[in-house]
């Protein structure tokens, strides 16, 4: 059987192009198939439809969808160029550069639903802690794995707040980068910890993009993210608008 092309992102090339290793199924979704592959220069992988959110490590489908009856624990293989899983290899056709926004002045205002009271305070408690250059690792605990899903919503408020502070070139965002990483992979989901990996480096999903470089409806966009993932995004770029201020001002 021919390989089937993917877009891959760049991200993705420290694994895809080594020799051959495991790679475990991590997660699976109506749209995805996240894979572990224990390598620190990339920890996943994530076979995805056209139409899914385009995550910063996505190999992305030209139409289709990741093969059917794949579980949980399942292992394919990454490696020499290729994604093999269920029986099936992706092969990349072309390269893709995960968004890596460069916030052009100061943030935009966004207007977020409200968040639930202890959500709400932990980010409060969050913003406050950046501002004051204060310690982070009660803030950051009290965010890490907040919240349901592949995604919880404390680790979206993070991860908005990552990409922000890195894209306005602010101090506090090593910081808060390395604070976040330090206790990811042990406090929160495998999907949303990689996401944070990649949020420390200032990659995101393209609608975060396109609000922190002023695209018109971005906002609106955003929030359309998942089923809380955008609107915890738009929190973290609110919560640290005003130390990103002070820095591009």
């Amino acid at each position: 059987m021919q390989p089937r092309p993917v877009a891959a992102a760049a991200s993705v090339a420290p694994v895809l192009l080594r020799p051959r290793r495991l790679a475990t199924v991590a997660a699976v979704t109506a749209q995805a198939v996240y894979l572990r592959t224990d390598d620190p220069a990339c920890p996943a992988v994530c076979l995805t439809t056209p139409s899914a959110v385009r995550v910063p490590c996505a190999l992305v489908l030209g139409h289709g969808a990741p093969p059917s009856g794949v579980r949980i624990g399942d292992t394919g293989s990454v490696g020499g160029g290729e994604l093999t899983l269920g029986g099936i290899t992706y092969r990349p056709s072309r390269w893709w550069r995960p968004a890596r926004p460069r916030a052009i002045g100061r943030l935009p205002a966004t207007h977020p639903p409200p968040l639930d009271p202890g959500t709400s305070a932990a980010v409060t408690r969050l913003a406050g802690a950046l501002a004051a250059g204060a310690p982070l690792a009660g803030p950051v605990a009290a965010l890490l794995g907040r919240g349901p899903g592949l995604t919880p919503l404390g680790d979206d408020v993070l991860a908005g707040a990552l990409v922000a502070l890195i894209a306005t070139g602010s101090p506090a965002g090593p910081a808060l980068a390395a604070e976040v990483m330090r206790t990811a992979f042990r406090r929160t989901v495998f999907v949303s910890a990689v996401l944070l990996w990649h949020a420390a480096r200032g990659e995101c999903v393209p609608q975060l993009a396109a609000l922190l470089t002023g695209v018109p409806g971005a906002a609106d966009s955003l929030l359309r993210v998942g089923h809380t993932s955008g609107t915890g995004l738009a929190h973290g770029v609110r919560a640290v608008s005003t130390i990103s201020r002070e820095v591009t001002a």
